[in-house]
């Protein structure tokens, strides 16, 4: 940071490398920074050399026609043919990649053709130039694009009930795995006894502890046989023991949550989750336009990543909890809630007396 990578050898390494016509030079630069790069591009290249920087953008909402299409690629071959230097980020190329593939799965092959032959030429002739590139050659640089009906995840209320129960028996354990690994763990006691403790693991060194207590906890919640006990204690805390062992003695629906807790604990998406740090890499989104009620990721402290949602279900779900636990809910939705009960309840007189 602060080294003149940006504002120095990026132009610099653009301008050596778009010298010759056999290759458009396209700069990835961060989405939340492509205004700020942009500019510093423009007025380098643009000002001073007048080589034409063009800005590369795509959204999902954007429904491009084979005409439109079509003058995406001739523009670039033009570029190519002037020199000229792309600007754009990780989210767009993707977010092109997958449109390109919706597109023929909606039957629009002739879009998708033009799409495909575009990428087909992006391969051959451009060269890209990475600012940032440990932040977007990371793993967590995804973009997922959702198609067909909306349905419940696999097993329904229960993983939010299970999820629910794993949060609780974490509040139960929080004080003594806070004490056991001290400098392990950040935790704050909460001033209500009912409220849910600032807990977060700064490492890995605590987690397989804790889940062996959560297991043995939940387990004892439930009435299975002391034998099969330590037949489910082990599947759910090693992943390598095969499902097979439990199919002949339990059926579909309770191998469903022996399985979400398997992914809690042992594939570690509670550990992922406990280490995020809420309002500042998760919270839900205040703004009314984005309309969701589901943790999102945040950027940076009370700033929400636009148009993003976490990739894995499990893992929205737990840090959906876990932000209204924290934040609690507000009066209108307390009103949506009551509202909601009022709506499905016929006869409450049967249900409360």
């Amino acid at each position: 940071m602060g080294e003149g990578k940006t504002s120095v050898i990026v132009p610099m390494l653009a301008l050596s490398l778009c010298s010759s016509s056999s290759s458009l030079v396209r700069i990835i630069v961060l989405k939340s920074l492509f205004p700020t790069n942009y500019q510093s591009v423009r007025y380098k290249l643009g000002g001073l050399l007048n080589r034409r920087v063009l800005s590369f953008s795509c959204r999902r909402d954007m429904n491009f026609s084979e005409s439109q299409a079509n003058q995406i690629f001739n523009r670039l071959q033009y570029g190519l043919s002037q020199r000229d230097v792309v600007l754009t980020s990780p989210e767009d190329i993707l977010s092109f990649d997958l449109l390109t593939i919706d597109k023929c799965r909606r039957n629009e092959f002739d879009v998708g053709r033009s799409m495909l032959s575009t990428q087909r030429w992006i391969k051959t002739y451009v060269r890209d130039i990475l600012d940032e590139s440990d932040e977007i050659l990371h793993v967590k640089y995804q973009l997922i694009y959702s198609i067909g009906g909306q349905k419940q995840v696999d097993g329904g209320l229960e993983r939010w009930r299970t999820i629910q129960s794993v949060l609780n028996l974490v509040k139960k354990h929080a004080t003594s795995i806070a004490t056991d690994f001290s400098d392990d763990i950040s935790y704050k006691v909460s001033e209500r006894k009912s409220s849910f403790p600032e807990f977060r693991l700064l490492n890995h060194r605590p987690f397989p502890e804790l889940c062996k207590r959560i297991a043995k906890d939940w387990l004892n919640q439930k009435t299975f046989r002391q034998l099969d006990e330590e037949l489910i204690l082990q599947f759910i805390l090693d992943t390598s023991v095969p499902i097979a062992c439990l199919k002949d003695r339990f059926p579909y629906n309770i191998i469903q949550l022996f399985l979400i807790m398997r992914g809690l604990l042992s594939s570690e998406v509670l550990f992922v989750t406990l280490k995020k740090r809420y309002r500042v890499n998760f919270g839900v989104n205040p703004n009314p336009k984005f309309n969701r009620l589901m943790a999102v990721p945040f950027r940076a402290k009370d700033v929400a990543a636009e148009n993003t949602e976490f990739g894995h279900p499990d893992v929205g779900l737990v840090l959906t909890q876990i932000s209204y636990y924290y934040s609690g809910l507000s009066d209108l939705q307390l009103r949506q809630c009551f509202d909601r009960l009022s709506q499905n309840e016929n006869d409450p007189e049967v249900i409360y007396n």
